[in-house]
């Protein structure tokens, strides 16, 4: 599907190219799951890379929970509660960013709270049985914004600012800081954005710019979703470009943010990421929103890395996190129950 470009007018709040779509309301049937694992207890976030499916729990004894993909069977916990290099006081992912290091190991990076970054090599733990971490540093702390790592490597950083403030704190014009820390240590501010968007309530005028960063698996290409504006903002560091798409007719960052009605819902959530596609939770269609109390079911969008709208499915279930197993063309997604459902998409993408 091809998209209008609009460029960013002198006086725009927003200043990046806005390429103008119309993806909502635009998928067709639904999709039904297959129960993959049921029952992962108090997981919160999972991703998936090469032959396994890593989960996020809240198990104090191994808070990293490992899976095959291929028989959904568990291979080993790790990343135990502890203050030793090898614990952790809790995970976070920083995003869903897993790669493969130069050893061919499969690392994740993962946040030790606050402010502690810790490599864990999946391969090299579950090949002793217990969690193995290459590398600990300080990162930016996850409650001030999002960190990815271009060409897998940690000194190589975009970071997404959040621009949040404690009561004795003066606010500022700009909403959020976006910054390329290189390996030399040189420092980019990318600007974004010239100013605040016009809001009728200071308690809401975070609530915008809200989001989080996906990468691609190979490439430095970035995506960040907006949770409450019908934006994606990608940025291509090998390029050097970058741009933002938007559901045409929705409310701007040039307009005045109200935050009520639909505009109170989410827009877009978690995202998957693959070679090829880039998947992503939509809530703003007439789907979830036609049904009274928030009860409705949501739905996920395809684009490819150009920002292109390629096609949507809806949900049989509401979903909190998605992955793509794109050799196979599984969609992975979780539920309020804590269940993983595996969605056959063979014949249902180009």
């Amino acid at each position: 599907m091809a998209f209008a470009l609009l460029s960013c007018k002198e006086k725009s709040k927003f200043l990046v190219d806005v390429h103008e779509l119309d993806f909502r309301n635009k998928t067709s049937n639904v999709i039904h799951g297959q129960t993959a694992i049921s029952e992962i207890p108090g997981v919160d976030e999972f991703v998936l890379f090469d032959t396994l499916l890593i989960f996020d729990t809240n198990d104090p004894s191994g808070q990293l929970k490992v899976y095959s993909k291929n028989s959904y069977r568990l291979l080993g916990a790790y990343c135990p509660m502890g203050r030793a290099r090898n614990e952790f006081i809790n995970t976070l992912p920083t995003t869903d960013q897993i790669y493969y290091n130069r050893q061919g190991h499969v690392v994740f990076p993962v946040m030790d709270k606050p402010d502690v970054l810790k490599e864990v090599d999946i391969t090299e733990s579950l090949t002793q049985g217990y969690t193995v971490v290459l590398d600990v540093r300080e990162c930016l702390p996850f409650n001030k914004g999002v960190v990815v790592y271009l060409n897998n490597n940690l000194d190589y950083k975009f970071e997404f600012v959040r621009n949040k403030f404690e009561a004795h704190e003066e606010k500022n014009s700009v909403p959020s800081i976006y910054r390329l820390i290189e390996p030399s240590g040189n420092e980019t501010e990318l600007e974004i954005f010239s100013s605040m968007v016009d809001n009728i309530s200071e308690n809401r005028s975070i609530a915008p710019y809200s989001g989080t960063l996906y990468k691609h698996p190979d490439r430095n290409i970035v995506v960040q979703n907006f949770s409450y504006m019908e934006y994606l903002l990608f940025f291509d560091f090998d390029k050097g470009t970058r741009f933002a798409i938007h559901q045409k007719d929705a409310p701007t960052f040039d307009g005045v943010y109200e935050g009520k009605g639909r505009e109170d819902y989410f827009s877009f959530t978690d995202a998957a990421t693959s070679d090829k596609y880039f998947m992503i939770i939509y809530w703003r269609g007439d789907y979830f929103l036609d049904v009274p109390n928030r009860e409705g079911n949501n739905e996920v969008l395809v684009f490819d890395w150009n920002g292109n709208y390629i096609t949507g499915f809806k949900m049989d279930r509401k979903v909190s996190r998605i992955e793509y197993d794109e050799s196979r063309h599984i969609l992975y997604a979780l539920d309020a129950t804590e269940t993983l459902y595996a969605y056959d998409l063979n014949g249902k993408l180009p």
